[in-house]
């Protein structure tokens, strides 16, 4: 057996239609080894909530007890930020198992992840820190995100959906108007929600199984089988932002791994966002090789060979090396954006 044959049967424990004494056969007959593989891939407290095997038992108490104290964080991050005029939204793994999950704690999250206006990074990072939380700031990534902990409650505090010039404009500001109350959290529009949920994976994690996680992979799948979405607003936006590649790069990956019970609709969207015959073929044997997984180790590697056919055009390539580099040439002007507050 492949490793995709190990990620397909990980993520069969989101299909409701499967019967919990099937999912306990598959481990069985698997070996104890593949338990492990499944709570490194972010699937443990799912897999007990079906299942009910003492392996998984640890990481869904973990779950649990994170998602107990994220819960509350997320009632003070409201006050905060949202007493102060702060406009942001909650968006990934902490929204989207409110929505997905009928018990949203087996979702394993190990983060908040919170969105707010370039304009207001400073402001709404100022006052998680009143509110004592400690920032980690990491040169690479402060040109659009600013990492901040208090006991065990990370913040990823973003300002930038992906690396800059990743996309042609900045969607965040358009992102946040567009914003929703939902079981009273702020969360994303749903054809937002949906943006992010197919190119942020692909860029940020290079759709490999431990980085990208299964667990995120299931909520794609959930989405499309429970959520409303206006598909062709989807598809106009990614057209826009000259990511279509990377959005069908992430769905071909969610039908290789979910094969062959994969959600109805899958092929047409697949047809709609579908890339020219070179670079589907280039990016279907990068998936079916699992080649980011193989690659973990050469950065450079995935980004040569992967990322840069996610662009859907040379000048979207281009441009995104450009704004790597001015990104990596303003490090030190970002850095001291956040002076004060980092005591330097």
């Amino acid at each position: 057996m492949t490793r995709l044959d190990d990620y397909r049967c990980a993520l069969r424990v989101g299909n409701a239609e499967i019967p919990d004494d099937e999912l306990v056969r598959a481990l069985e007959t698997r070996g104890s080894d593949f338990a492990s593989f499944i709570v490194d891939h972010g699937l443990g407290p799912l897999w007990h909530a079906r299942a009910e095997r003492a392996e998984f038992r640890t990481s869904r108490l973990a779950a649990e007890a994170l998602f107990t104290a994220q819960a509350h964080a997320l009632g003070e991050i409201d006050s905060v930020l949202g007493g102060a005029g702060v406009t942001y939204v909650v968006f990934k793994g902490a929204a989207n198992r409110l929505l997905l999950y009928e018990n949203p704690a087996v979702r394993a999250c190990h983060d908040i992840d919170l969105l707010v206006n370039p304009d207001d990074r400073v402001r709404a990072a100022g006052m998680l820190i009143e509110a004592g939380f400690e920032a980690a700031p990491e040169p690479r990534s402060i040109s659009r995100e600013l990492v901040l902990s208090r006991g065990g409650i990370t913040i990823d505090l973003h300002w930038g959906l992906l690396r800059e010039g990743r996309l042609r404009v900045d969607p965040v500001p358009e992102m946040i108007d567009r914003r929703r109350r939902v079981k009273d959290v702020w969360m994303l529009g749903n054809e937002d929600a949906v943006f992010t949920l197919l190119v942020h994976p692909a860029f940020a994690k290079h759709l490999a199984g431990w980085e990208t996680g299964l667990h995120r992979i299931l909520d794609i799948a959930l989405w499309l089988r429970t959520q409303p979405v206006d598909w062709q607003a989807v598809c106009g936006r990614l057209r826009d932002q000259g990511v279509q590649s990377a959005a069908w790069a992430t769905l071909r990956w969610l039908s290789l791994l979910t094969a062959p019970e994969s959600p109805g609709e899958l092929d047409v969207m697949l047809s709609d966002l579908r890339p020219g015959r070179f670079r589907r073929a280039w990016i279907d044997r990068w998936l079916e090789d699992d080649l980011s997984a193989r690659l973990a180790h050469a950065h450079w590697a995935r980004l040569l060979g992967f990322s840069l056919f996610l662009h859907d055009r040379p000048r979207d390539a281009i441009r995104a090396f450009a704004g790597n580099r001015r990104a990596r040439r303003r490090q030190a002007d970002d850095l001291a954006a956040f002076g004060e507050l980092l005591g330097q």
